[in-house]
């Protein structure tokens, strides 16, 4: 079980874009979130399990920026798991730049 609870903690660390993204977001070193992935025999180690105040800003972000992401996903990794499998990116929103669409103007001149 532990096991899963580890896999757990790095699948949702990597479906949210990596380790130093999710220090920024729950704003912690990234120290502090590979200590989440570490088992409980490893020093500081949290066997896998994101603390439920991380889990709360986590969920918070995912909302407020379009990702799927779920309560149940936590504890019960398979649905991110084949969404990742299938590569679906786990934001729904597309961000249009705008430098992006001054550089297809100066091209289409």
């Amino acid at each position: 079980m532990i096991k899963t609870y580890t896999k757990t903690a790095k699948l949702i660390i990597e479906y949210l874009g990596g380790y130093k993204k999710v220090a920024n977001i729950v704003n912690r070193n990234v120290i502090v979130i590979r200590k989440w992935a570490y088992p409980f025999e490893k020093r500081e180690g949290k066997g896998g399990i994101i603390p439920a105040k991380y889990q709360i800003m986590l969920l918070n972000y995912a909302r407020e920026h379009g990702i799927d992401l779920r309560p149940e996903d936590f504890f019960y990794p398979e649905r991110l798991q084949r969404l990742m499998q299938e590569q679906h990116p786990p934001i729904t929103k597309i961000c249009k730049s705008s430098s992006v669409d001054s550089a297809g103007e100066i091209l289409q001149h």
